[in-house]
C-alpha cells in the first residue's frame, strides 16, 4: 500500500474568532488519514483568534507590520513554514467538506500535468448586494471543471508552486488566486475544479453600503488595480486585463463621463451618460429592483476608483517575505 502524502493545510486570518476553531477541527477531522500539518497565518488579528489558535495546538504565525495586511499576504506567510507534497489553501471561516481530500489528492495523482485542484462551494444566506450578485454568478466565479483559477483555495502541488517562486502574491488585496492562476498557466500546468463539495464559507454579515466601505477602508477595492500593476511588472499583464476588464472599462467611462461633465456642454454629457442610463435600466429588469440597479452602479464605480488608486500603490518584491513572528511552532 503506498504512503499517503504530507499535506500542508494553511488557513489565512483576520479576526476570525467566530470561526477559526471550527475551520481547524474540520480539516483535523478530514486530514485523519493523512500526515499532516496545519498552519494559521494570520495577518495581526486584534481579536483573540491567535490565541484560540494556539490553544488547538497548530502552528501559528503572524505578521508584525499592520501595513502589510491584505488577501495575498498570508498564504504566502504560511507557505514559508509548510512541508509536504501538496499544500491546501482555506480561509478561517470555511468549513472543509467531507470526502474532498481523498478525490482531490487522487486527482493530482493521476493528473501530473495539473498544478491545482477544487471543489464546490456552498456558503451561507445574508441580505446584500454583492452576497446576490455572487449568487447569480456561481457557475462563473466556481466553474466545474478546467479553469484558469481556483477561487476560494484548493489542493496545489508544491513542485508547481516552487517553479513558479511564489505562492501568492504579496501586494494583492484580492485576486490572489486568479494570480497565482495567471503564472501556474504561463508555465504549463492545468487547474481543475471538482463536482465534489470542498468547503462551507460564512459571508460577510454586512448590509451593502457598509460592506462596500469597510472594502474601501481595508482596501479591497484596489487589488484589480494591483494586479494590473503586478502584471505590467511580471508580464503578465494582457491576462490580467481579461481578468478585471469590467472595472477597466468602467473606470475608463467614468473618466470620460467627468470630462464631458467639466466641458460644460449639456448636449455631449447627455450622450455620455445614455450608457449609464442604459446600464440601470438593464440591471433593473434583471433583478426586479431597482435599488439593487442603483446599488451595482455604485459598486462598479468605488471598485473603479480602486482600480485607479491601486495602479498608484507602490509595490513590493513577491519573493521578499513580509516581517513577521512564529507564535507558535
Amino acid at each position: 500500500m503506498d504512503a499517503k502524502p504530507l499535506i500542508s493545510v494553511i488557513i489565512k486570518t483576520f479576526n476570525e474568532a467566530s470561526g477559526i476553531v471550527g475551520t481547524i477541527e474540520s480539516v483535523k477531522a478530514q486530514l485523519s488519514l493523512y500526515p499532516h500539518k496545519i498552519i494559521v497565518a494570520d495577518s495581526l488579528s486584534t481579536d483573540s483568534t491567535q490565541a484560540l489558535a494556539v490553544s488547538q495546538g497548530v502552528t501559528v504565525v503572524s505578521l508584525t507590520n499592520p501595513s502589510d495586511r491584505c488577501c495575498g499576504v498570508g498564504p504566502q506567510l504560511g507557505y514559508l513554514y509548510s512541508e509536504g507534497e501538496f499544500i491546501l489553501l482555506l480561509d478561517g471561516d470555511m468549513t472543509l467538506q467531507e470526502g474532498f481530500i481523498e478525490q482531490a489528492v487522487s486527482f493530482l495523482q493521476e493528473n501530473v500535468d495539473y498544478a491545482g485542484v477544487a471543489g464546490s462551494v456552498s456558503m451561507n444566506e445574508v441580505d446584500s448586494y454583492e452576497f446576490k450578485s455572487r449568487q447569480q454568478r456561481m457557475d462563473k466565479i466556481y466553474p466545474v471543471g478546467d479553469c484558469d483559477h481556483l477561487g476560494g483555495g484548493g489542493l496545489y502541488r508544491r513542485e508547481a508552486i516552487e517553479q513558479i517562486g511564489y505562492l501568492t502574491n504579496r501586494n494583492l488585496h484580492a485576486y490572489e488566486e486568479a494570480e497565482l492562476g495567471i503564472r501556474l498557466k504561463k508555465s504549463g500546468y492545468k487547474l481543475h475544479r471538482l463536482a465534489t463539495p470542498f468547503f462551507y464559507h460564512v459571508s460577510y454579515d454586512m448590509p451593502s453600503m457598509e460592506l462596500l466601505k469597510y472594502r474601501w477602508k481595508n482596501k479591497y477595492v484596489c487589488a484589480s488595480g494591483e494586479l494590473l500593476r503586478g502584471g505590467l511588472q511580471g508580464g503578465y499583464f494582457p491576462e490580467a486585463l481579461k481578468k478585471v476588464k469590467n472595472e477597466a472599462v468602467f473606470a475608463v467611462y467614468l473618466i470620460v463621463l467627468f470630462l464631458a461633465l467639466i466641458s460644460t456642454q449639456l448636449s455631449l454629457f447627455g450622450v455620455v451618460l445614455l450608457p449609464l442610463l442604459a446600464f440601470f435600466v438593464l440591471k433593473w429588469l434583471k433583478n426586479k429592483s431597482y435599488r439593487d440597479a442603483a446599488q451595482s452602479i455604485i459598486n462598479l464605480s468605488v471598485f473603479s476608483a480602486g482600480l485607479i488608486k491601486g495602479l498608484l500603490r507602490p509595490v513590493r518584491d513577491p519573493n521578499t517575505p513580509p516581517e513577521h513572528t512564529l507564535i507558535q511552532k
